[in-house]
């Protein structure tokens, strides 16, 4: 009798739906972790392209933009880890 036979012991996955979650889960990981370098880059640019330009420089307000929306970006991925953490805690 194999491990998964015994009939008290149940296998690691209840159902094939669960086996394919997986793969998912931990692409999902890497891709929010992909996207979470790249809004990282894109803030500290603009953090440092902020600080090397004048206040009445034109492209400051675009700057600031970039800036806003990818910390808005950065939380939303913060939230999506926090998604993922919830739901491979239930697994």
């Amino acid at each position: 009798m194999t491990k998964h036979e015994d009939k008290n012991e149940q296998p690691p996955f209840k159902d094939a739906n669960q086996e394919k979650l997986v793969p998912r889960a931990q692409f999902a990981h890497e891709l929010i972790h992909e996207f979470t370098n790249m809004v990282t880059t894109v803030i500290g640019y603009s953090e440092l392209a902020l600080h090397a330009i004048e206040d009445s420089h034109p492209a400051r307000e675009w700057l600031e933009k970039i800036r806003k929306h990818t910390r808005e970006l950065g939380a939303l991925l913060n939230k999506l880890i926090a998604l993922k953490q919830s739901r491979s805690e239930k697994l």
